[in-house]
């Protein structure tokens, strides 16, 4: 899939549709390990001061274009995205997927009470589930404790629910020798998919405004996230259409 894949950011992203997407990922759970991250502004913003973080990205399988304010921008650098397909879309179709087709679930992150909810929601996924405490990731015990859970599980999905850049770090961690099946870096969408969060009404989400809500709904985490990365965008993106303008003026000819 490497044809539909363009580079903006020091990104290389995802540009085809969700429906190649999932063909895609209804292959690779039967193949070694891979994995996919979702980038959008906040992640942009880390990548800049954090080589482990890009060091994890260059391992991705893929690295999807999760944001409707992100996606803009990279089309008019001529990335050629051809749909958003945000986390917490794709995790609910996976979810749908894996009920209808019987499979199992490593999921690392989520409070007990969200795993019982999907097992309600969704009861044909043989889920196995594993919520690391808070700052694990400072903790080398209980990064392998993360570690020999996902890879003493076999299952065709991997989700990791602990935030950016951890749950990054956490999946490049997996070797392909170790395991199959396919992991997903996808924050809260768990919450998301079992109610614990509403998400903005699909009008808003449409309108790229569910950003908003999101942060009206947590304003004591968000608010400073967003003024950051409002404030990391605008020089960044400038910076990189001036270096694509650059790259796209032809070469002086010797006289």
């Amino acid at each position: 899939m490497s044809s539909e894949t363009n580079q903006a950011f020091g990104v290389q992203f995802y540009t085809g549709s969700k429906a190649a997407l999932l063909a895609c990922i209804r292959d690779g759970v039967k193949q070694p390990y891979s994995f996919i991250v979702t980038p959008n502004v906040d992640h942009l913003a880390q990548l800049e001061t954090s080589q482990p973080l890009r060091d994890a990205y260059a391992r991705a399988r893929l690295r999807i274009c999760d944001s409707r304010i992100l996606t803009p921008l990279l089309r008019s650098l001529d990335v050629p995205i051809e749909e958003v397909i945000p986390g917490s879309d794709l995790t609910i179709d996976l979810l749908r997927w894996a009920d209808r087709e019987r499979l199992r679930l490593v999921l690392i992150g989520s409070q007990e009470a969200e795993c019982r909810k999907l097992r309600d929601l969704y009861p044909g996924i043989t889920l196995y589930h594993h919520n690391p405490p808070m700052g694990f990731i400072n903790k080398p015990d209980e990064v392998q404790r993360c570690l020999d859970f996902v890879k003493a599980h076999p299952s065709e999905l991997v989700f990791y629910a602990v935030g950016a850049p951890r749950q990054e770090l956490l999946a490049a961690m997996i070797q392909p020798h170790e395991r199959s099946g396919m992991g997903f870096c996808i924050g809260a969408s768990i919450s998301f998919a079992t109610g614990s969060i509403k998400r903005a009404p699909v009008w808003m989400q449409k309108a790229h405004m569910e950003w908003f809500h999101r942060m009206l709904s947590e304003p004591g985490r968000l608010v400073k996230r967003y003024v950051q990365d409002a404030l990391y965008i605008v020089p960044a993106y400038l910076r990189e259409r001036a270096r694509k303008q650059h790259r796209a003026k032809p070469a002086k000819q010797d006289t």
